[in-house]
């Protein structure tokens, strides 16, 4: 780790001008109906009136031409007048609105984030695209707030703790928890978690539970909060910086609140993955070749990761 080489210089600064200064570090239609046809129609009554005697010529009376009476239905075209009967209520109780499919409890999303991050074993290539470590909130208290060594480390940190850009292909042990290959977090050791649905993906954040008031000391990969999906700084990585050159007592990692962004595709594979890890290294005391010594210090140190992956 990069940072190992960065706080082998930070401290061996600090010490080596400790000799002429004092010393400590923080380090989401009707149709119209054809006339009804009436066929009650009276029929015409024929009168004849005999001829009187003495016999004459016969004489006939035309009977009147027969009057067809008809009635007002035949004179002019019925109507019917059809009144449309009223549309029928159709009383519909509507279905629940379907479920979206985005993880929404903490345990929900927690389990997704683990489902995903176990698929990435079959990932044709995991690649680190950014990797920074700086100093975190200004925290460097050396033994007092000795001025000189403080400025000496926050020149030496700003040489040294540049941005990482440069791709480097990493192999999936090396993602954080390093050396999990089955991730399973407790939703209970997780402070919040947000699933939010971007379209095409979902991101998915997931925080520990530290905090500035009540910082998590000494997480081991796999356990606690931020064990449980971030980077850590342990105490054997400190020891090898140092070397042997440099010896301390005390070390103590404290994290404050830390967070990992994952881009998941929507049949659940990880695309990208962002870590952010504030950490403050306590040391009890510092010295160098048992000479210089450098009493209670804290360094405040934030890492940031970010990884693409393919498949």
């Amino acid at each position: 780790m990069k940072a190992k080489k960065i706080l082998a210089l930070v401290l061996t600064a600090i010490i080596v001008f400790s000799c002429s200064a004092c010393t400590t570090i923080e380090l989401v239609i009707p149709v119209g109906n054809l006339p009804a046809q009436n066929t009650n129609t009276t029929p015409s009554v024929e009168q004849t009136t005999a001829a009187p005697a003495p016999v004459q010529p016969e004489q006939t009376t035309a009977a009147p031409a027969p009057q067809e009476q008809t009635t007002a239905a035949q004179q002019t075209p019925s109507q019917e007048t059809t009144t449309a009967a009223p549309a029928p209520q159709e009383t519909t109780t509507a279905a629940p609105a379907p479920s979206t499919g985005v993880p929404s409890t903490k345990a929900e999303i927690v389990k997704f984030y683990c489902d995903a991050y176990n698929k990435l074993g079959t990932a044709s290539a995991i690649t680190r695209t950014y990797d920074y470590t700086s100093n975190y909130n200004n925290i460097l208290d050396i033994d007092g707030g000795n001025s000189t060594l403080a400025g000496i480390a926050n020149k030496l940190m700003g040489m040294f703790m540049v941005e990482n850009t440069d791709p480097l292909v990493v192999d999936v042990n090396a993602l954080p928890p390093v050396g999990i290959s089955n991730l399973n977090i407790d939703p209970n050791v997780i402070a919040d978690a947000k699933c939010t649905d971007k379209g095409d993906h979902y991101e998915v954040i997931l925080y520990s539970t530290g905090t500035a008031e009540n910082r998590e000391q000494d997480s081991q990969p796999g356990t606690g909060s931020v064990g449980s999906f971030g980077p850590l700084l342990r105490s054997e990585d400190v020891s090898g910086a140092a070397a042997g050159f440099i010896e301390f007592t005390g070390l103590h990692s404290l994290y404050e609140r830390a967070s990992v962004t994952a881009k998941i595709t929507k049949d659940g594979k990880i695309t990208d993955l962002s870590f952010e890890t504030p950490c403050i290294l306590h040391f009890d005391s510092v010295s160098a070749i048992k000479i210089i010594n450098v009493g209670v210090c804290e360094i405040g140190l934030l890492f940031q990761q970010t990884y693409t992956i393919a498949y």
